[in-house]
């Protein structure tokens, strides 16, 4: 999903989508005047020229070779001469629509600013700086008047821009309410695509740090993530309404303060978030309306979880068989033993070859006095007292079948690797199934009732229904979409 601020039209076309796009020129022979006479569109009767495009390609080449860059090639190089090609058309559109609206700006500061601009960019290219500008059809006196004339244009572009924003503000059916297809033959908005996209870029910063990539792939399958998910939301709402299974308002709440919780992770307060938001033409009051429809799905399933749960008739044959598969749990044995836990197969190798030949606790407490300090060492402490069922099944598994003052190969667990040293073992009692008979129908309950949900809702997401383009536009290209409709716009992409 490509976000488009009021600031993207300047910075596009200095920094942003038009880095990487080289022309290769050197290797033809080009009258340049002709070429920047071709007309790279016209606008409400007025051609736009290619030196536009050969300008701004300069200072593509201009500020890769200030930081060291290669210039992109093959399909990547096409795309950005694309992308660079559509920022100028949009840069220019929006600046047309601000002077049909009678819009003013400071020309004058505009083009002070561009002169600066200017001449930071030309120190910047030094001994590059003419050869750069004859590749790309330009020259000193050329490329000086482009960067001043298209700080002014920029000037112009924001304004509309932002007269814009400050429309759908005021009304969001001009964006957030309006429809991008349909999911589940219900229309889906911009505005409920957005909440969760951003919710798929903040779970994306928790788990690697950064934002989503927006190449295409990624972009593809992050989309498919969404509908799929609005898809089965609406299918658990939907189920509900069928079935009689009521929606509690306090259920709904408590849903929401959790999805409130991780966004609170990220922004201090409404305001921060709002600030975040703006990118998305969305405040914190309307990305909470939305949040409130996330969470009244997420209770949907929670409700269809416990009436599932509740229907399931638990048989006399079903306790005895959860009881003699889950014995050990209600043995009140114990073992005592101390480990040492590593992420590292290696390092959980090397200690077991030094702790193997311990006899006594005092022994393998020298091994865990070695390793404790090793950076790789999650853990390396006495665990007292266990029964079965306080740890993990394999560990307790490898744990319960040492002998006394015995130590075990490294055991794999979620932790990692352990290697154990049982030091004390005593013999409990084994209490019945009849007397866990609550505990044990509440299991199978629990147990039964989350097969039968895994079942229902792999159903429900195989009759999800998606009619979405996958060409998602953000405000500003649609904006800008409209706009070349009202300024009569014509476009010759084929120039480039």
């Amino acid at each position: 999903m490509r976000i488009f601020t009021k600031k993207f039209i300047l910075a596009a076309l200095v920094i942003g989508l038009v880095c990487g796009a080289g022309t290769g020129c050197a290797l033809v022979s080009v009258n340049a005047e002709k070429d920047r006479a071709q007309v790279l569109a016209t606008i409400n009767g007025t051609d736009i020229h290619k030196d536009l495009y050969d300008n701004a390609m300069a200072y593509t080449n201009i500020y890769y070779s200030a930081n060291n860059k290669d210039l992109p090639t093959g399909s990547d190089l096409k795309t950005l001469k694309k992308n660079l090609y559509d920022s100028i058309i949009q840069n220019q559109v929006l600046a047309a629509k601000a002077k049909k609206d009678g819009v003013t700006v400071d020309e004058a500061s505009a083009k002070a600013e561009g002169k600066t601009s200017y001449d930071s960019v030309k120190k910047e290219a030094a001994k590059k700086y003419d050869s750069i500008l004859s590749d790309n059809f330009t020259n000193d006196k050329l490329f000086a008047a482009y960067m001043q004339d298209n700080a002014v244009t920029s000037a112009y572009a924001d304004k509309a821009l932002t007269a814009r924003q400050d429309a759908i503000k005021k009304d969001t059916k001009l964006y957030l309410d309006e429809s991008i297809g349909k999911i589940n033959d219900t229309d889906l908005t911009h505005g409920e695509y957005s909440y969760y996209y951003v919710g798929q870029e903040l779970t994306n910063y928790m788990s690697t740090g950064s934002a989503l990539a927006t190449d295409a792939s990624t972009l593809k399958k992050t989309n498919d993530t969404i509908f799929n998910d609005i898809g089965l939301n609406r299918q658990l709402i939907k189920y509900c309404d069928d079935n009689k299974i009521t929606i509690s308002d306090s259920a709904i709440s408590t849903a929401q303060q959790t999805l409130q919780y991780t966004t609170s992770m990220f922004f201090q307060d409404d305001s921060s978030l709002t600030s975040y938001l703006s990118s998305y033409n969305m405040d914190a009051t309307q990305y909470k309306n939305y949040q409130k429809q996330e969470a009244k799905a997420n209770a949907a399933k929670t409700a269809i979880q416990d009436k599932l749960t509740s229907d399931i008739q638990v048989k006399d044959s079903d306790i005895a068989s959860y009881y003699n598969k889950h014995k050990q749990n209600y043995d009140t044995s114990t073992v005592s033993a101390c480990h040492i836990l590593t992420s590292d197969e290696t390092l959980a190798n090397e200690i077991y070859s030094k702790a193997k030949d311990c006899k006594s606790k005092d022994d393998f407490q020298k091994v865990m006095d070695e390793y404790k300090s090793n950076s790789s060492v999650t853990e390396a402490k006495d665990l007292g007292a266990f029964t079965y069922s306080q740890m993990t099944e394999t560990f307790s598994k490898a744990a319960f079948a040492l002998d006394k003052n015995s130590v075990s190969k490294p055991v794999k667990t979620d932790y990692g690797y352990h290697v154990i040293f049982v030091y004390d073992k005593k013999t409990g009692t084994v209490s019945s199934a009849q007397d866990n008979k609550d505990s044990i129908t509440t299991a199978v309950k629990e147990e039964k009732g989350s097969e039968a949900y895994t079942k229902l809702e792999n159903s429900l997401k195989n009759g999800i229904k998606i009619k979405v383009d996958s060409d998602i536009k953000s405000a500003t290209e649609e904006y800008v979409d409209q706009l070349k409709t009202e300024l009569n716009v014509t476009t010759h992409e084929n120039v480039i």
